[in-house]
């Protein structure tokens, strides 16, 4: 009977795989290519029918790479064996995909990727079109340089040595960071957040536009492996600057100046000169920036839910020990955490 139902399964699996709008690539451990189906064929420009056993990046030149060919994200994930979602990657026609790692055993051992990928190269002239909008809103060409300069990392990190690997540079991640902040607040605004006393929402936009402009990042390269608390700098350092900027440059008053000086402060840490009615702003504000930093970063999908001055965030990440979902009261600064358990999936990707 057991027997029956796998051949059963095995003879389904071809033409639901051909009946998928999204790309699906089956690779084994040494990047030969197993199976492809159609859609996969036309995302990539190949009508060619040979290509079991091609390699996937040499070969059959999947997608543009930019770094190290030798330590990509599929490298990463048969190495840890650990699924990465939602990253962008792009073609050699200059569209762009939004691609899953799955690790599979295909068969008696034999390990390799299932990936999955579809064509968002529309949503993708959206953000641009978004990106054109944001540049109008910021106060100078100086301030948008700034944070295109700011290089964001993605990383591999090795909880035995306490090192991590570079497997990615987003150029503009500053930038990136920016606008994502002001995605995330934009969706938390639609659920009534920006509503509650004591949250006002053009503060958190200047916020939110100068809170990095003093960043100083370490030049990185893919395949390196660092120290990260040696190698970057202390973040209530580049808040100190970025919050000195604000002021003395900006003329943004002192509750933003505020926000930004200590965003990088835990609440014990805060001096007793802080002013206390700006807590719900600095929690929502730590929020929105530790979110959108991971998205920034990629590999991760959240989604979000207000209940009075509550606010609920559940993340799926390529790190495990990241998959939760956090509770934060504004008002009160209380917070929990639980595990994310298999059955609960966020609802919107970022």
């Amino acid at each position: 009977m057991m027997e029956n139902l796998l051949n059963y399964r095995a003879f389904l699996f071809e033409p639901i795989a051909e009946a998928m709008e999204e790309m699906l690539i089956l690779i084994d451990e040494d990047f030969r290519v197993t199976f492809m189906n159609q859609s996969a064929k036309r995302m990539l420009g190949t009508t060619s029918d040979d290509y079991i056993g091609r390699h996937f990046f040499d070969e059959l030149g999947a997608w543009v790479l930019h770094g190290n060919r030798e330590n990509t994200k599929v490298h990463e994930v048969l190495k840890r064996d650990v699924a990465v979602r939602g990253i962008m990657r792009q073609t050699t026609d200059g569209r762009t995909l939004s691609v899953n790692l799955v690790p599979v055993t295909i068969h008696e051992g034999l390990r390799g990727v299932l990936i999955t990928a579809e064509d968002v190269t529309h949503l993708r002239e959206m953000e641009q079109e978004l990106d054109m909008a944001f540049a109008l809103t910021l106060p100078n060409s100086k301030v948008e340089y700034r944070l295109r300069s700011i290089p964001e990392y993605q990383d591999w990190y090795n909880p035995d040595t306490k090192q991590i690997t570079i497997t990615g540079i987003v150029v503009d991640g500053g930038y990136r960071h920016v606008v994502n902040c002001l995605k995330i607040f934009s969706q938390l605004t639609a659920k009534g957040v920006s509503r509650l006393i004591g949250i006002d929402k053009d503060e958190l936009v200047q916020v939110f536009v100068y809170h990095d402009i003093g960043k100083s990042q370490p030049i990185l390269k893919v395949g390196d492996v660092v120290d990260p608390r040696s190698v970057f700098e202390d973040g209530k350092q580049h808040a100190d600057r970025s919050a000195d900027m604000a002021k003395y440059y900006y003329n943004q008053n002192d509750d933003i100046v505020d926000i930004i000086r200590f965003h990088h402060h835990s609440e014990r840490e805060l001096p007793e000169t802080f002013p206390r009615r700006l807590l719900p702003m600095l929690r929502l504000f730590q929020i929105v920036d530790g979110t959108s930093a991971a998205v920034t970063r990629g590999g991760v999908s959240v989604c979000f839910d207000v209940q009075d001055c509550t606010v609920k965030i559940r993340e799926v990440n390529h790190r495990p020990e990241y998959n939760g979902i956090r509770t934060v009261n504004l008002y009160t600064g209380q917070r929990e955490w639980e595990p994310l358990g298999e059955h609960q999936h966020p609802q919107t990707r970022e």
